[in-house]
């Protein structure tokens, strides 16, 4: 057995692996979108989105949280200063994450007694963070507005 039969990949990872670029693209956008859309939610009130959502006075942050994860959302999906958005929505999580769904308990999947999933559990922005700072590592790669005029990312 020589050293390159034990780097081959599997059949799905050969037929899947010339894909990679748009399969991140794809995962961009996908993040994009659903981040986008919680933005929208918090900075217009939509889709449910309760008008009295001032947990402990933290109106303002709410609303700067919802244009960060707007704006963030734009900027990863497009692939326009992509690590600046992932960076900003980093932040923001780690913010949310300490001043809004730690209270509930140590653990993210844990909710008060009373309000069930309605009491917000830390698990969605330690999962955004994470992604936020995969994609702020890897950038837009390939498929980026920025890429494709300027041949390189900015940032």
């Amino acid at each position: 057995m020589s050293g390159n039969d034990s780097q081959q990949a599997s059949i799905f990872g050969s037929i899947l692996e010339r894909y990679t670029e748009e399969f991140y693209l794809l995962f961009r956008l996908g993040f994009a979108f659903i981040v986008g859309l919680h933005g929208f939610q918090k900075a217009f009130l939509l889709w449910g989105f309760p008008a009295a959502a001032n947990p402990d006075g933290m109106g303002t942050f709410v609303d700067i949280a919802a244009w960060v994860e707007i704006i963030s959302a734009f900027l990863i999906g497009l692939g326009i200063l992509t690590r600046l958005g992932a960076g900003a929505l980093v932040v923001t999580m780690i913010v949310a994450y300490f001043s809004v769904h730690a209270n509930n308990g140590l653990w993210p999947h844990q909710f008060p007694g009373e309000g069930g999933f309605a009491a917000h559990g830390g698990e969605v922005p330690m999962l955004w963070f994470l992604i936020a700072g995969i994609i702020g590592i890897l950038g837009s790669r390939k498929w980026g507005i920025e890429r494709h005029f300027f041949g390189k990312e900015i940032l």
